[in-house]
């Protein structure tokens, strides 16, 4: 009997062939609830979005061994505990770097030039928005990266075009041709704009708060195309209303969806999207193929090649 393999639904076009054609039986579901996925309880393998992945499901599924991310962050499943039932975890590492890359960029020109904003007023007939509320040009401004991995490195170097200054922290030494590396408190105080790219682990979970937004200019905005978790949500939304910087580029989350409620539907100074920045064809072309083939190595008895929990 082939050996199942699990995946999202909204990712069939892109993964059921090449599975299929490894000779894998694919079980596409509807969403990643634990209902859904134990309805294939029996299953070897599964492929997971960004929804958390809890670990009393993981445990009702006998057969397991991968866990394979469609996407860089693993922060939805436990490592640890995925370690110690002998399942591989695996990620996409590069797989959506350029499209993530391309939208954090977008982001700060939208910012920056108030393009949403611009728009929104001229729908509604307001043609004057924009000269009562200028722009501001994105040459000369300086630039900060807040973790320099895949993703960090590609927007140094889509920005080296745009005649700015960068300024880079990352959590271990790096060397680049296209920015400087300073600390933390010097990247927050002189960047008119800062782009987080750190994973949501232990030391950056909560990092960029209410001390950091007091480290920034007034007229600075925050991009987080990360992890919700690296920033205290609360805290931006105060520094948001009272003026404490400019605006917000915001991808993710706290929650994810972000509830209906929330504060930050409300500000006119953010820009927001649904965790969708790595969504472009060719990323998922390419995280299809890197994930489908780990899949394939362990099914397989192989090792996978981008195993991030220590099996």
């Amino acid at each position: 009997m082939s050996q199942k393999v699990i995946i999202p639904k909204e990712f069939t076009d892109y993964l059921k062939e090449q599975l299929e054609n490894d000779g894998f039986e694919v079980a596409p579901v509807a969403d990643e609830t634990a209902a859904s996925i134990l309805e294939h309880k029996d299953a070897e393998a599964i492929i997971l979005n960004a929804t958390p992945f809890a670990n009393e499901t993981m445990d009702q599924m006998p057969n397991l061994k991968i866990v394979a991310r469609f996407g860089v962050g693993y922060d939805n499943v436990d490592l640890q505990h995925a370690k110690e039932r002998g399942i591989y975890v695996t990620n996409t590492p590069g797989g959506n770097e350029v499209s993530v890359a391309e939208a954090t960029v977008s982001d700060i020109l939208i910012l920056s030039k108030h393009l949403y904003n611009v728009s929104k007023h001229m729908r509604e007939g307001d043609n004057q928005f924009s000269f009562d509320n200028p722009s501001r040009d994105l040459r000369g401004k300086t630039v900060g990266i807040v973790g320099y991995g895949n993703i960090g490195h590609q927007v140094a170097k889509m920005l080296s075009g745009f005649d700015v200054k960068t300024l880079i922290w990352n959590r271990s030494p790096r060397t680049s041709e296209y920015g400087e590396f300073v600390s933390w408190d010097e990247l927050f105080q002189k960047s008119d704009y800062v782009s987080l790219h750190l994973p949501a682990v232990k030391g950056t979970i909560g990092s960029v708060n209410k001390d950091t937004f007091k480290m920034m200019k007034n007229s600075a905005c925050l991009i987080n195309f990360a992890r919700g978790a690296v920033v205290n949500q609360d805290d931006l939304v105060d520094a948001l209303k009272n003026g404490e910087i400019a605006g917000a580029g915001l991808d993710v989350f706290e929650k994810e969806p972000l509830p209906m409620d929330s504060e930050l539907r409300k500000l006119d100074n953010v820009f927001l999207t649904p965790h969708s920045a790595g969504f472009s064809v060719e990323s998922f072309a390419k995280i299809s193929d890197m994930s489908a083939t780990d899949v394939k190595h362990v099914l397989n008895g192989e090792k996978p090649e981008h195993t991030v929990n220590g099996l």
